[in-house]
């Protein structure tokens, strides 16, 4: 398995990788927004960091949860496309 990233993504910024996730990217403004106002507020740098772990954790979840939900039903409409009759969303008699 290759873990490097491809040439091509290195020349990508954040916003053009998040142009096509509107969802995501929101999110990812708000987490930076919510921490530069924490530290403002007198957040400790390691509080700061706990919190902004946290939360990116959880935007990668999402993430995931996405990728996932997504590519299952590219799987599904392969399938059906190859084999119509393969799946079908009746009841049993």
């Amino acid at each position: 398995m290759n873990d490097e990233p491809k040439k091509g993504a290195l020349q990508k910024n954040l916003d053009e990788r998040f142009a096509r996730f509107p969802e995501m990217y929101e999110r990812m403004q708000r987490i930076a927004d919510q921490l530069e106002e924490s530290i403002e507020r007198g957040m400790s740098a390691d509080e700061a960091e706990e919190v902004a772990i946290a939360q990116i954790n959880e935007l990668g979840k999402a993430w995931l949860s996405d990728w996932a939900r997504a590519q299952h039903e590219r799987s599904v409409a392969a399938v059906r496309k190859e084999i119509p009759r393969a799946i079908k969303q009746s009841k049993k008699n």
